[in-house]
């Protein structure tokens, strides 16, 4: 197809025709030959004709001057069509339809280069021509270049193509149709935007005159920008005005970077430019995007590292818009999160001033790995921006957000709210957070122009839970609320900003709650003052809080302060300090004060471990024009948790040319702490003087009281610098010092250490009493072979962890020889040794004589541990095997014991039980790396008992304990009580390295004596208690649950004493009311014993009790109440009872219902009644511990003569006996504190005439009142005043019935000494005169040998004329033949009451008595209700 001749038009003439066939030989006439010649001629001659102007065009058009006329007329013509430059080198044609053209230039109207194509290959179907069209079945276009440019007047260069223009002499365009349009090597270049090596095949577009119509079924294209390689793979169908790009695959360095699909509208002309695009992938990474900013020359900006965590980054949604306006709408995915994006974004044509506005959202963007913060985590949030930048400079943004939640520490803050403006030189925003632990507002103001600078926060924290927070580990209670103001202001430049500055910074009504702990402190302000005198800066910094009032005041600079604290101190340690490089132009000085106060309710609060009773001060200054400081600080008392700190003063000053350091303390310990005890107070004082660097220092134990500590250590050390490492010298001077009351020995000692070989050589250093030495020499360095050498001898091991807080961890009995070399302890540290205890002890229990031995593996760098403990009988009762490995930082120890005595844990553990007793076998693993601990253990308790004093109960099991490195496990352990009762103890203990303790312990008891606690009139509670149930301890740190569900079991006697915190004001339990009055309450009596008791001391752990008890018959409650009044029962109930000790918070719920009991009070100490509490009484509780309401009904059982009521009436009965049984009736109802009392007097015994006539005469509340007043105290009814008949005097038979009283109180109480299964008492009465006259002596009694079997009588003797039967007396034997009483068995024999109308002396009884209690509240509450509506309906009807 090509041709090489450049020059010329050429042709190739087509082959020659065939001969002609010859004609069809007819038998015809000859004028009919004649005719078919002439036509054939004529044909001959026409075709002849046709191919000789075919081949005289085709030799024409191969004429030079031929073609050059026709390429000048064509591009002569063009030229004027266009308006612009058009040059052809050479044409060349090849009949009929293939035309080559080479070096086609044309030029904008600029006369610049427009395009330039170096050959151009054309098939062309020249019939379509008659028709106006141009038919092209293949174009080629090889290497073409095309320029387009940007004009001033934002045209294009090439806009001329497209604008219709009528030429006088253009030639009309006709219509064309081309099937297949080839581009290689295409070289592009838009401004400075270059595209080369770019190959593209169009398929079956159409161009006509006025427009391009475009149907492009393939589109490839393959390209390279800037050494970049691009392959783009499309469909193109539309027009000039309208081209849709379809089905796009943007390949971008053999990365797909775009598939979608692109309208673009008006594409020639930039001012109505439109671009749509349907992204269903825009690909990107840091490095494309980087690589986009640098074609794009937008430099120097450089994409943060942060950017390049969002790996690949794929956008999928639409982009539309103009040049300089896109919209976005789409998602945003990356490997942090997806990210939604609603917005536009304006620029101009150098990407230099960018315009944004959009609305942005996320549900979980791993904004922490973005920001490389690992304390940050996900967020989701809400957020609307509008925004301008200039040139990479952000000038505005004006932002709002929702963030719904984001983590930070693993806390997901919730409901965050910002708004603000930003800026150039400012920022003004607002802040609003409404989380479950944190409530807070802030509006802010920042404002940084080049010579003023302003901050302005407000902020309101509402609460605030830093644990809860994840802020702290600390203080899972805490929580704080505050308002805080800051106002600050400087101006000036750079250098003078911070000595400019002036404001103030207050923290307004700081709330801080612990649990139930609270401070307050009204205000913390700090107000800043800055001036300038006489050239120099002057600062004034004043604070002042409830607890801390500060000044800072003087001419400096805050910048140029740490150079002046440099130029001083260089005087006195001048191979330490090295001189400030820079002098300070001024000057510094300043004064310092600060004055502590009430620290004691901030120290409680935060519980902190030292406290500060009285009020610290400090003060201070600083000269650097005299060289001179001075500091003095006093804090008169220090109080800890073991100890106090009287007039710890600090004092620092360089008067006498050199810096002297003064320290005083008096360090008291509390008389009951164990090292008090062992080491006694400490006084001292330390004196340090530095010069040069010469430095002396004196420590100085001044404590002469009953243990003595007393003594001078005196340590001269000299610094100096050589080849730049400082070298020092200290000299250990020889004395004798006095501790614990024992006089020691220091050698005279050097030890000198070399910071370049970083080096510490030890010479003889020696501290030795009369039987007790410790020496050390050596030379400790980084190499390996150099060690320090220590010998013991006798040391004392308990004496010297009294002088630590081990000493109080453990207990060592025994002397310690032996010798210790020490390697490698600036590197690995490694040790050989060999010591020996004999008769060695732990914690007070003997273990036997104790060696062990360290040696060096040098090859394995590790230390090999042996040891043993032999016990008297040469039994190898502890066996230790072991290794440290320095380089790893582990090290292990094999512990085998075999009958280890249990006892040696009675040091630790006798706070929880006491009297550990039998021996452990087994193996235990002890193995640690760095700061990490763990223990693994088999062990086997054999013969094992613990007491847990709390209880008085005592537990003996033989089992195994086993640990892990995370838990000790106990399973399934088997208890017995002392009786042989059984239980089963389970559970576990997880730690974390034996820190953060979690408990999860199970026990199952059957019958078992959970309660062993002897008569204790101090104690709350005593007694025998068992029982069966679950019991289940859970907790941690700071929370430990216990639950209990159990029930009481036979032979429970529980006493509870309420009366032992304080004493009772008033021993009588009844208060009788005036005659006048008919309301009765019983006294508060229980108020004082249950005050709170103040904790002794503060726990470790929040505790939650939960305890449901099932109560049964088969236990004794009883309650004392003073003496030896109180309450004592049997009865059965479901109750709940919680109890949290961080409130001391008490609830009950459940009804405790009584079968029987007996409610004993004392009158004036010297008469004792006992009321029978009847079945069926009962306590309820309904929430607080200290609220129940009773029903309870109880019986005093006495005998009483009728005669005294009756008076002379009674003379005409005919009887031969004058007293009855006689039941005083108590009914308390409603709060057991202030309850409603009813009395009420029965005749058990006595026919209902004789009950009427008793009714007939106590018909008054007044006589109700004193006739139970006189059965109570004087066993004898009250005769009223118009019954009295006779002279004898009433008040000799009182005596005589308070006499008998006193003797049955008396005998009872010896009796109860002796025993609980007998009691008795004593009556005796005289009545009438004369013949009338009478005496009755009477015994009563109770015996119960057993639970189940109750024997009540009473007998007597009666002196009386009239009497036929003198002796009297009655018996009840009841045995109870189911544990509840509610199936018993009874027999009675009664002497019959001479008021009654039988004729036998006594009656007799037996029979089975069968009780139960039903509930028939709710069953009769409408009977109730219509029994009341009738009451009230007669009361209507009396009153009309």
């Amino acid at each position: 197809m090509q041709d090489t001749n450049n020059t010329h038009i050429t042709t190739e003439q087509p082959q020659e025709a065939g001969n002609p066939m010859p004609a069809e030989t007819k038998h015809t006439p000859a004028t009919g030959n004649n005719k078919a010649k002439k036509t054939l001629a004529i044909l001959a001659i026409i075709l002849g004709t046709i191919l000789l102007l075919l081949s005289g065009t085709t030799l024409l058009l191969r004429h030079p001057k031929v073609q050059t006329y026709l390429i000048g007329k064509l591009t002569t013509n063009l030229s004027e069509t266009l308006n612009a430059d058009v040059h052809i080198q050479h044409i060349h044609y090849r009949p009929l339809n293939h035309l080559t053209i080479d070096g086609l230039y044309i030029s904008d109207q600029q006369r610049d280069t427009l395009a330039f194509i170096e050959k151009t290959y054309i098939n062309i179907d020249l019939l379509a021509f008659a028709d106006n069209r141009l038919d092209f079945t293949a174009i080629e276009l090889q290497r073409p270049y095309i320029r387009v440019q940007s004009l001033n007047d934002s045209t294009l260069n090439c806009d001329f193509l497209f604008t219709k223009k009528q030429q006088p002499n253009a030639i009309a365009l006709p219509r064309v149709n081309i099937d297949q349009l080839t581009l290689t090597d295409l070289r592009f270049r838009y401004n400075q935007y270059i595209v080369s090596d770019l190959d593209l095949s169009l398929n079956m577009p159409v161009l006509t005159s006025d427009s391009l119509d475009i149907q492009v079924e393939s589109l490839t294209l393959d390209a390279t920008i800037d050494q970049i390689d691009i392959n783009l793979h499309t469909q193109l169908h539309g027009s000039l005005d309208s081209i849709f790009a379809d089905k796009i695959l943007l390949v971008y360095q053999n990365k797909r970077i775009f598939a979608g699909d692109i309208a673009v509208y008006h594409p020639m002309q930039l001012d109505s430019l439109y671009i749509e695009a349907n992204c269903t992938d825009l690909y990107a990474t840091y490095h494309s995007l980087q690589e986009v900013l640098h074609q794009l020359h937008i430099s120097p900006t450089v994409l943060p590292k942060e950017v390049a965590q969002l790996g690949n980054i794929h956008y999928r949604g639409s982009i539309d818009g103009r040049l300089q306006h896109t919209n976005l709408h789409g998602v945003l995915t990356t490997a942090l999160g997806a990210v939604k994006v609603n917005g536009y974004v304006e620029t101009d044509t150098t990407l230099q001033d960018i315009d944004f506005s959009g609305h942005i959202s996320t549900e979980n963007f791993l904004l922490g790995k973005l920001l490389n913060n690992p304390d940050v985590g996900a967020i989701a949030f809400q957020a609307h921006l509008d925004g301008d930048i200039d040139s990479t400079q952000l000038t505005k943004c004006i932002a709002e957000a929702n963030i719904q939640h984001i983590e930070y520490r693993g806390y997901p803050y919730q409901d965050i709210n910002l708004s603000g403006t930003i800026g150039v030189e400012e920022v003004n925003g607002t802040l609003q957070i409404n989380d479950e632990n944190i409530s807070m507002a802030i509006n802010g103001l920042a404002v940084w122009s080049l010579q003023d600078k302003v901050l302005d926060i407000n902020a309101r924290i509402n609460h605030l839970n830093p644990h809860a927070l994840h802020l702290t580990d600390q203080y899972p209670d805490l929580s704080l609320s505050a308002m805080t103001y800051i106002s600050l202001f400087t101006s000036g430049t750079q250098e003078q900003m911070l000595d400019n500055l002036f404001g103030y910074m207050i923290i307004d009504t700081l709330a801080i709650n612990n649990g139930d702990k609270h401070a307050t402190m009204e205000q913390l302000k700090l107000d800043i003052e800055s001036e300038w005198q006489n050239q120099k800066p002057y600062h004034k910094l004043h604070l002042q809080s409830d607890y801390l009032t500060a000044d800072i005041a003087g001419n400096f600079r805050y910048n140029t302060l740490p150079n002046t604290c440099q130029r001083i101190l260089h005087t006195y340690f001048p191979s330490m300090i090295d001189a400030p490089k820079k002098s300070n132009k001024q000057a510094n000085q300043l004064d310092l004060y600060a004055y502590f106060r009430e620290l004691e309710e901030i120290t409680d609060v935060l519980e902190l471990p030292m406290n500060f009773p009285s009020y610290p001060t400090i003060k201070g200054f600083i000269d650097e024009h005299t060289k001179q400081i001075g500091l003095q600080a006093h804090i008169p008392h220090i109080q800890t948790a073991g100890t106090q700190i009287d007039n710890l003063t600090v004092a620092v000053d360089n008067y006498q040319d050199s810096l002297d350091i003064a320290v005083y303390m008096y360090n008291r310990l509390p008389k009951n702490n164990p090292t008090a005890a062992k080491i006694g107070d400490v006084k001292a004082r330390l004196l340090l003087n530095a010069l040069n660097d010469d430095v002396d220092m004196r420590i100085l134990l001044e404590n002469t009281d009953s243990i003595r500590n007393e003594g001078t250590i005196h340590i001269s050390s000299h610094l100096e610098k050589e080849n730049n490492h400082s070298l020092l010298t200290a000299h250990l001077h020889p004395t004798q010092i006095i501790l614990n009351d024992s006089a020691w020995t220091i050698n005279d000692a050097c030890i000198n250490y070399n910071a370049a070989t970083k080096t510490v050589q030890v010479n003889h250093f020696g501290l030795s009493t009369d039987y007790q030495s410790i020496a050390a020499h050596g030379t400790a360095s980084p190499n390996a072979e150099d060690s320090i050498q220590v010998d013991l001898r006798n040391i004392n091991l308990q004496y010297l962890l009294g002088y630590t807080e081990a000493g109080n961890a453990i207990s060592v009995q025994g002397p310690l020889t032996g010798w210790a070399t020490l390697y490698g302890l600036f590197t690995q540290p490694m040790v050989e040794a060999q010591v020996a205890i004999p008769q060695a002890g732990l914690n007070g229990t003997y273990l036997g004589d104790l060696t062990a031995n360290a040696y060096l593996d040098r090859e394995q760098k590790t230390i090999i541990i042996e040891g043993q403990a032999i016990d008297s009988t040469h039994h190898q009762v502890v066996g230790v095997q072991g290794k440290v490995i320095p380089a790893n930082k582990w090290w292990g120890l094999d512990i085998h014991c075999d009958s280890v005595d249990i006892s040696l844990i009675d040091f630790w553990t006798h706070t929880f039980f006491s009297h550990p007793q039998g021996r452990a076998f087994g193996n235990l693993q002890v193995f640690g790396q760095e700061r990490k601990t763990w223990v693994t253990a088999a062990m086997y308790a054999k013969d094992a008992q613990l007491t847990i004093p709390q209880i008085g109960a005592t537990f003996y099991f033989s089992d195994s304990i086993y640990m892990d490195s995370t838990a000790i496990r106990i399973p399934q352990v088997n208890l017995r009580d002392a009786e042989g009762n059984s239980g089963v103890f389970s559970g576990e203990i997880t730690h974390t390295y034996f820190q953060n303790f979690q408990y999860d312990l199970n026990a199952q008891v059957d019958n078992l004596l959970a309660l062993n606690l002897p008569y204790n009139p101090q104690a709350m509670f005593y007694g025998r208690v068992y029982g069966t149930g679950n019991v289940n301890i859970k907790g941690d740190d700071y929370v430990c649950r216990i639950g209990v569900n159990a029930r009481t079991e036979a032979n429970s006697n529980f006493y509870l004493s309420v009366n032992t915190a304080s004493t009772a004001s008033n021993a009588s339990f009844i208060q009788f009311a005036e005659p006048d009055t008919t309301s009765h309450t019983l006294l508060n009596l229980l108020t004082e014993p249950t005050k709170k008791v103040t904790k002794a001391t503060k726990k470790q752990a929040k505790l939650l009790l939960s305890l449901q008890l099932e109560a049964t018959p088969t236990a004794d409650i009883n309650i004392k109440l003073g003496g030896d009044d109180g309450i004592r029962g049997r009865g059965e109930g479901n109750l709940k009872i919680t109890y949290d000790d961080s409130t001391e918070d008490v609830q009950m719920l459940g009804t405790y219902t009584l079968q029987s009991g007996v409610f004993s009070y004392s009158l004036g100490n010297i008469v004792r009644r006992s009321f029978d509490i009847a079945e069926g009484s009962s306590v309820t509780w309904s929430g607080d511990a200290l609220a129940p309401t009773v029903d309870i009904t109880g019986r005093y059982h006495t005998t009483a003569s009728l005669r005294d009521l009756f008076g002379s009436e009674i003379s005409q009965a005919a009887t031969n006996r004058t007293s009855v049984p006689v039941n005083c009736v108590l009914h308390m109802t409603e709060q057991l504190f202030n309850p409603m009392l009813k009395f009420s007097i029965e005749l058990p015994q006595s026919d209902e005439s004789i009950q009427s006539q008793v009714n007939s005469i106590i018909n008054t509340d007044e006589m109700l009142m004193r006739q139970v007043l006189y059965l109570l105290v004087f066993n004898r009814f009250y005769t009223a005043d118009y019954l009295q008949n006779t002279q004898q005097s009433i008040g000799l038979n009182e005596t005589y019935s308070l006499l008998s009283s006193t003797i049955t109180n008396q005998v009872n109480t010896w009796l109860s000494k002796l025993t609980d299964v007998f009691t008795m008492g004593f009556n005796f009465r005289t009545d009438g005169e004369g013949e009338t006259a009478s005496q009755e002596y009477e015994a009563n009694f109770q015996i119960q040998p057993i639970r189940q079997l109750v024997i009540n009588g009473n007998f007597g003797y009666r002196y009386n004329d009239l009497s036929n039967r003198p002796f009297f007396g009655d018996l009840d034997i009841e045995y109870l033949l189911t544990p509840n009483g509610k199936l018993r068995a009874k027999a009675y024999t009664h002497t019959v009451d001479k008021y009654s109308l039988r004729q036998a002396n006594t009656v007799q009884g037996i029979g089975l008595v069968f009780k139960h209690d039903f509930n028939w509240k709710n069953k009769t509450k409408n009977l109730h209700v219509k029994e009341k509506k009738v009451k009230k309906t007669k009361t209507k009807k009396d009153k009309q």
